[in-house]
């Protein structure tokens, strides 16, 4: 019951009641008149009495009439199909409000009051069932839908695109038995979120197809292809989610190592003076990642926390004492023999070397980095000789190429590396047979 029945209601009880109340007056006055007739009042009394009554009567049917006129009355909004209108009316029941705006309800239409609050008004949503003709090519298959416009029947029915009508815009309203008339479907994958979307389409772009997946795009994401590129049958569009990050790390700052030269050592032996130690510093970084993965980092700021101590090493240079082995001449070469010799440099990399792995003809491992062994490589002598080049005692240990078959050629083994190697070129040079063979 609202608050206009209620109202009436007590309105009604206070009309019986003040009723009720006028006959007991009634009934004193007759009482009083019995008892004194000589009162000069008694004819007024009875009048007044009589008026207040009257007058309370009058204003209860006023009062009751008035509300009925204000209140019962309530403005109700009624969308019929997508139309929308406004009705005023007295009623609280739908049904009844839309008999009262000549509004019929077919078999299967539906009837949404989710929005309306009787007596308050709100909203009546009617939904009509229509038979849409959707046209592919030649053949023209009706569907049964709810929808109010042309792109929500095409999406009930579960054709997706922008604009997939050719006849109709997405936005035009629903008729009865209309044929829609729709182009072959697009086929296009969307990967996006560890996430594959496959999706039908008439046409768009590929900016078209996120939106219609329901992807949002932040500031930085991307498309492969580009957002605006129209789609193509059997498109793969791969979303690209770009994040920075701001991350502060401690890295190890390598010490150097200083080479210092000792004649009392011999060729070969080494000793260290100082410990290299490590260094730290705190580097402030600006990372970039596309899908979690990085992609790119921007040192924003580094400082040292810890200074990295030199390491200072000593190798030896004195040339070991040649233990002869008696052997005077050997292959048309004899002991002590001098040669005009041309020279060139070799380290133990693939380039030079190959696929020995650093592994020399006489079985010796040689290694970029390791101290000094003076060694060369030729063809023309035993290995195991001592041959002395402008000064310095090498140990021919390895063979070469066709070129190091000539008489005084060598190949001197640099243990720096190949651009050390590279650095050291080529050249003349004296070379004196110390020993042959080992």
């Amino acid at each position: 019951m609202n608050g206009f029945r209620q109202f009436k209601y007590k309105m009604i009880a206070l009309t019986f009641s003040t009723a009720n109340i006028m006959a007991q007056v009634q009934t004193k006055e007759i009482k009083m008149i019995n008892e004194s007739n000589a009162s000069p009042f008694k004819h007024v009394t009875k009048a007044v009495a009589t008026a207040v009554i009257a007058f309370v009567l009058i204003f209860c049917i006023f009062a009751t009439t008035a509300f009925a006129g204000m209140a019962a009355q309530y403005n109700v909004v009624i969308d019929d199909n997508g139309k929308q209108f406004t009705v005023a009316t007295e009623e609280t029941e739908p049904i009844e409000i839309l008999n009262e705006a000549n509004i019929t309800l077919g078999a299967n239409d539906r009837l949404n009051i989710a929005g309306f609050t009787a007596g308050e008004g709100g909203t009546i949503v009617v939904d009509r069932l229509n038979t849409v003709n959707i046209q592919l090519g030649d053949i023209i298959t009706p569907y049964d839908v709810y929808a109010d416009t042309v792109g929500e029947a095409l999406a009930e029915i579960g054709i997706q695109g922008i604009n997939s009508a050719v006849n109709y815009q997405n936005d035009e309203a629903v008729v009865n038995g209309m044929v829609i008339l729709v182009s072959a479907p697009i086929k296009v994958s969307v990967s996006a979120d560890g996430e594959t979307y496959n999706i039908n389409v008439s046409g768009g772009t590929v900016e078209d197809i996120i939106s219609l997946a329901g992807i949002t795009l932040g500031g930085s994401d991307y498309t492969e292809p580009a957002s605006d590129t129209e789609v193509t049958d059997g498109m793969q569009i791969t979303v690209y989610r770009m994040e920075t990050k701001t991350v502060t790390v401690t890295e190890t700052i390598d010490y150097d190592t200083t080479t210092k030269t000792d004649s009392s050592m011999e060729i070969g032996d080494s000793r260290i003076e100082t410990e290299g130690v490590d260094g730290e510093r705190l580097v402030t970084y600006k990372i970039t990642y596309v899908n979690g993965e990085e992609q790119s980092r921007e040192e924003l700021s580094s400082a040292v926390t810890k200074e990295p101590v030199t390491e200072v090493k000593y190798v030896g240079t004195k040339a070991a004492d040649v233990t002869p082995n008696g052997v005077q001449s050997k292959n048309g070469y004899t002991l002590g023999q001098k040669i005009k010799g041309k020279y060139t440099h070799y380290c133990s990399c693939a380039k030079c070397c190959g696929k020995s792995n650093g592994v020399t003809a006489s079985g010796k491992k040689v290694y970029t980095g390791m101290p000094n062994p003076y060694y060369v490589a030729c063809n023309w002598l035993p290995l195991g000789s001592v041959i002395n080049v402008d000064g310095t005692n090498y140990t021919v240990v390895d063979r070469g190429g066709s070129r190091l078959s000539q008489t005084g050629r060598i190949d001197i083994y640099t243990p720096e590396g190949h651009a050390a190697a590279l650095k050291g070129g080529t050249g003349s040079c004296d070379i004196t047979i110390v020993r042959l063979g080992w």
